[in-house]
């Protein structure tokens, strides 16, 4: 076991103790419990005799190591000395403090009433990822090879050069065993359809990557098939995420392929897609270079992408209308797809193209419910699998309750292949040693305070923490507050910025106040910095720093801003970020360690969006999420269900139905509508969904003729 995954395990360990303390009792898994002790704290005698006893040979630098990492902090006696033996972990610390948070010292807290529990579930460690596809070993490895060598019938050198790009893309990493199981089901599979179910980073975009590089690869090598792929995301921000991975494995990919004499292309297809080369400049959107993993991509003169750093350039990269057509590959969401199926521009993502398509992958899948769901499966697929026979479909997700039941209403296709986690690893029995660590909290807002001002404190004692971080030279923590309504996000983010104005947090930082008592803050800082930045707080000289912790993130925002939160993120800053549901899907970010979320959400989309924490090793797999139940009946009654509260705690959505609302009469006759223009647009008569069929509409002729023209498509298709 490696030296950080000594500290991953020891860090629940210790976490599970405080606790027991925290809730006055023996905790089990999935429970709630009050915070009956905020003022706790752990000896550090106590915890080396602890850790000892849980088989850690080295406690004493354990300890050590987590303290200098700041996951382990001193509570201090003394305002001026950082000497003590009591400790606390970050993570619970962080829980107490904001059960208690108040706008005064002595003043009763905004929380009424705070419950948490803690949830652990299996993801894989760095080691478990070694499998590597290799014709010599006698394992998994030698399966797994073997399958590839059949998947592109028996040509050695084309499989050799599929599992090169694939070790040059994991680096010095490999796959897991779940990975390595599914990617070999799914090759093999003669079905159609196939759902990835799998927790948060357990690597299900790795599966489905490089299922696509080889069904490509088979498809232009060996077939000389020009039939493309699609990737429909539900978010702008979750596209632009994934975009990167796919460019670094194409950049790998087509420096392999240059001795067949291919080369695989890539396109963006949505609103911010450009429409000539003359505005090709400035940032790719906000990716960075995978090659250099610094510099920003750009425009270069000629319109072609290159790192602004490393220079390295990524002709495969297709960046106006006119040419996204030609792509390879070509990412795109349901909102923009069900456009490009009524139009006919040349060049251009049409129903030509999608008239064209071997393979469809729809990540975060569960998005997809109710009309959502209706419109995808009735308005688009329908369409695109009539004129695509044999088409296959890919969906990945990590919360579908009855995967089997909703998959197959979503595509059509009752014969689909399910590749569950927890069923696949309780079928090979290891080789995922990992765990997550999820303190998951609910906290009830007082009715006589504003739950938006809770916000507000809430992210100042989160940017606080940051700070201070950054002053003791540690990582900073991200945290990450969930408000679905803009207005009211607006609002949270002006009324922090009205707080560090007024001076906050410099109430936090006397001398006056203990470092036990959930009121203070100084406790984060070096004991010889305390001081000054108590009178840096006093005298509003901290509102510089602090301001510029905090961003927003949302559509209402310009692009160039969203993609400056998203490189803020990646580079690991500590943020705090005001979010609505743009960060709520599988977007990766490392440092994500705190999660507050506003209002009672389906459990699927708090599941999803407490997911963003803990995701990496960076943050010892660990994430404390709060739920802040609003003083609104319906919130306070969903706390009283048992069904909501077990789910929650479980972390567990098996409860729920997602429903696919296909038969709605208004979809249905969407559909026909769409399915009549698709068929205009595919004999190339004008649908006018863009200039490039003859859009938009300018007069009532015009649009009597168009009108008349889908009439006629629709008669005919009933006799």
């Amino acid at each position: 076991m490696s030296n950080i995954e000594k500290l991953i395990r020891a860090y629940h360990l210790i976490v599970e103790k405080e606790a027991s303390i925290i809730a006055g009792s023996n905790i089990r898994e999935g429970e709630w419990y009050s915070v009956n002790d905020p003022r706790y704290y752990l000896e550090r005698d106590e915890l080396k005799k602890f850790l000892r006893s849980q088989n850690f040979g080295d406690p004493d630098k354990i300890i050590e190591d987590l303290i200098k990492q700041g996951f382990l902090i001193y509570l201090s006696d003394n305002f001026r000395s950082a000497e003590t033996n009591k400790l606390r972990s970050l993570h619970m610390d962080v829980l107490v403090r904001s059960s208690q948070i108040t706008t005064q010292h002595g003043r009763p807290p905004y929380i009424l009433s705070c419950k948490f529990t803690i949830k652990k579930s299996r993801i894989p460690f760095r080691e478990d990822r070694k499998i590597i596809p290799n014709e010599t070993s006698d394992d998994v490895s030698k399966s797994l090879w073997d399958t590839i060598f059949s998947f592109f019938n028996g040509r050695a050198d084309l499989a050799n050069t599929y599992i090169s790009i694939m070790k040059d893309y994991l680096k010095n990493s490999g796959l897991d065993a779940y990975q390595a199981g599914v990617l070999r089901k799914i090759l093999l599979s003669e079905k159609n359809t196939h759902a990835i179910i799998a927790p948060t980073g357990a690597g299900k975009t790795e599966i489905y990557l490089f299922y696509l590089l080889a069904t490509l690869m088979k498809l232009r090598i060996l077939e000389k098939d020009e039939r493309k792929a699609l990737l429909i995301y539900p978010r702008r921000s979750l596209a632009l995420d994934q975009a990167y991975r796919l460019i670094k494995l194409l950049s790998i990919a087509n420096d392999r392929l240059k001795k067949y004499n291919s080369i695989l292309t890539f396109a963006i297809r949505d609103g911010d897609t450009l429409r000539h080369l003359k505005d090709a400049k400035g940032s790719f959107r906000g990716i960075i270079c995978p090659h250099c993993e610094k510099g920003p991509l750009v425009y270069g003169k000629g319109g072609e992408i290159v790192c602004d750093g490393c220079k390295k350039e990524y002709g495969f990269i297709k960046t106006i209308r006119g040419e996204t057509g030609k792509a390879d590959i070509i990412a795109t969401n349901p909102w923009a797809l069900e456009i490009r199926l009524i139009d006919s521009a040349l060049g251009d993502v049409d129903i030509k193209a999608l008239s064209n398509l071997h393979l469809m992958l729809f990540d975060e899948a569960h998005e997809y419910r109710g009309l959502s769901g209706g419109i995808l499966g009735s308005c688009i697929l329908d369409i695109i699998k009539e004129n695509n026979p044999n088409l296959k479909l890919v969906f990945s997700s990590a919360t579908i309750p009855n995967a089997r039941s909703f998959i197959s209403k979503l595509s059509g296709d009752s014969n689909c292949e399910i590749y569950n986690f927890e069923d696949i690893i309780d079928l090979i029995g290891n080789g995922i040693s990992g765990e997550k660590l999820v303190i998951l909290s609910y906290l009830t807002i007082n009715p006589n305070y504003s739950w938006n001002t809770y916000c507000q404190l809430w992210a100042v004692f989160m940017a606080f923490i940051a700070y201070a971080y950054k002053r003791r030279e540690l990582k900073q923590p991200q945290s990450l507050v969930f408000i679905n309504n803009i207005r009211e996000l607006r609002r949270a983010h002006s009324g922090y910025i009205e707080n560090i104005r007024l001076g906050e947090p410099k109430d936090h930082l006397s001398d006056g106040i203990e470092s036990r008592d959930p009121y203070c803050y100084w406790h984060y800082l070096p004991s010889e910095q305390r001081e000054e930045v108590y009178q840096s707080a006093r005298s509003r000289k901290l509102y510089e720093e602090l301001e510029k912790k905090v961003y927003e993130m949302h559509s209402q925002l310009p692009r160039e801003e969203r993609e400056e939160v998203i490189r803020r993120l990646r580079q690991e800053d500590g943020l705090v970020v005001f979010s609505t549901s743009s960060l709520e899907l599988g977007v990766d970010y490392d440092g994500v360690s705190f999660i507050l979320n506003s209002g009672l959400d389906n459990p699927i989309s708090l599941i999803q969006r407490i997911g963003r924490g803990g995701r990496n090793y960076k943050t010892l797999n660990t994430v404390l999420g709060l739920i802040l139940i609003r003083a609104i009946p319906t919130e306070i009654l969903r706390i009283y269900d048992q069904n909501f509260i077990r789910a929650l705690s479980e972390m567990s959505s098996e409860d729920y139905s997602l429903f696919v609302t296909r038969d709605n009469p208004q979809i249905l006759k969407r559909a026909m509508l769409i399915e009549s223009l698709s068929k205009l647009a595919m004999k190339g008569l004008p649908t006018y969904a863009s200039k490039g069929s003859k859009g938009p509409i300018k007069d009532l002729d015009t649009l009597q003729s168009l009108i008349k023209d889908i009439v006629e498509e629709i008669v005919n298709e009933e006799e």
